[in-house]
């Protein structure tokens, strides 16, 4: 999972927590995040206070981090502490659930403002997003499955790479073949709705 924060005189403020899925094993590839985690209130919290902590041993202030976290049978551990903005789509997120835009926040840290982080009603209690992860290397022919995706019910986002693209066997972040972002008004179903999406989705790559 990640810990979203701003830090500013002094103070680290926790947004949320995001929970991650990984496969591709044995790259360890993150296939999607789902705002806010499924977690219960005693583990994330825990898991915010270790993000907490870890700022505040580096000595960060003024500043937007995305700490990744491990819940482990000795407690949470720290995986890496990064001082900018979460990445692969996190932020938006956080701001379809909470209205909470974490890119302003960062640039009104950056000039020494204080941030907006009152959360809002947005209608969305959940957020989601997955990854098309390519399983061999080739030319994508097709993405099969598609047609019509981005009106299909809770669906916010959904963005695949186009006929004639290049396509490598996933061995990182950086092959996916696109993604899907869709929400749940009254619960943490979002992830599951993407993940119906996904599988709906079958790619179709000619070696060569």
């Amino acid at each position: 999972m990640s810990v979203e924060t701003v830090s500013f005189d002094g103070k680290s403020h926790v947004v949320g927590v995001t929970d991650k899925s990984v496969g591709g094993a044995p790259a360890f590839i993150e296939t999607g995040h789902m705002f806010p985690a499924a977690l219960d209130d005693e583990a994330a919290t825990a898991a915010a206070r270790t993000a907490q902590d870890a700022l505040a041993a580096l000595g960060l202030d003024h500043v937007v981090a995305h700490t990744e976290i491990k819940l482990t049978a000795h407690g949470p551990r720290v995986v890496e502490v990064k001082p900018r903005p979460a990445g692969n789509r996190i932020t938006e997120l956080v701001r379809h659930v909470t209205g909470i835009d974490l890119a302003a926040a960062f640039v009104a840290v950056a000039l020494g403002d204080t941030p907006d982080l009152a959360a809002r009603d947005t209608g969305l209690t959940s957020a989601a997003i997955g990854f098309l992860v390519p399983e061999a290397a080739g030319v994508l022919d097709a993405i099969e499955g598609a047609a019509g995706l981005v009106g299909r019910p809770g669906v916010l986002e959904a963005q695949l790479a186009e006929p004639g693209t290049t396509v490598k066997a996933a061995g990182s972040n950086n092959e996916y073949l696109g993604h899907v972002m869709a929400a749940d008004p009254a619960g943490s179903g979002a992830r599951a709705r993407v993940e119906e999406l996904l599988g709906a989705l079958r790619p179709r790559v000619a070696t060569r």
